[in-house]
């Protein structure tokens, strides 16, 4: 089972800072999720929301922020917001990368194309569907899994994953049960759970049968319980 570190290690250093990225791996992810975003000059830069006011010492919209004045600001700890090339660089587990802007899909596609691989241990992930068949519009090898929050009837999930040219049906664990993950797994589709925030939480979703969970605390999940 893929244990994923949610925008690294969420639950103990700054999200989607290089070092929650590297607290997750130290933790022992099997991989790290992350949020890709673009500034006003075209860069992919790690970012959860629209603007850096939560996140940051700054103000404003990421995509009306050049990456220098994203750079310039105190992202916690005194990190800085990282881009793509530099997480892709100081990592080399799977990534999870969860597209927040469409502008971030044709250089997301650019990097993964140039960088075979990079490409195989990536996934690119979307609440939208609409942004995950654009991404394999422009490059079909890509894998690619759609996110929901608490899991919808089972049938919707695999017609909306589908859809959507996904492999991965990624699930709110609220209402999953280990027969909606059989049915899943029948329709050909893997399946990870999330929010896993404890070693009880990871107990039930090892017994669901998923294959991979995603979590705020990877410190702890270990040792984990053998499935």
């Amino acid at each position: 089972m893929i244990i994923t570190g949610h925008r690294g290690a969420l639950g103990t250093e700054p999200e989607n800072t290089l070092r929650s990225f590297r607290r997750a791996v130290a933790d022992g992810c099997d991989e790290i999720e992350l949020d890709l975003r673009v500034t006003a000059d075209g860069e992919l830069v790690i970012m959860h929301d629209a603007a850096v006011d939560r996140t940051t010492s700054g103000t404003g919209e990421v995509a009306a922020l050049t990456l220098a004045e994203i750079r310039a600001l105190d992202a916690g700890d005194g990190e800085q917001v990282p881009t793509w090339s530099e997480v892709v660089a100081a990592v080399d587990i799977r990534i999870q990368a969860e597209v927040k802007a469409e502008a971030a899909v044709p250089l997301l596609a650019q990097s993964l194309k140039s960088d075979p691989a990079l490409a195989a241990r990536t996934v690119v992930t979307s609440f939208h569907p609409e942004i995950l068949v654009a991404v394999r519009e422009l490059f079909p090898e890509v894998e690619t899994g759609h996110i929901f929050g608490r899991t919808p009837e089972i049938p919707e999930v695999i017609a909306r994953t589908r859809a959507a040219g996904a492999t991965w049906s990624m699930c709110g664990i609220a209402g999953l049960t280990a027969a909606g993950v059989a049915e899943l797994h029948a329709a050909g589709l893997k399946v990870t759970a999330w929010p896993i925030p404890d070693a009880t939480t990871l107990a039930e979703a090892t017994a669901l049968g998923v294959d991979g969970i995603t979590t705020d605390n990877p410190h702890l999940l270990t040792p984990r319980p053998t499935p």
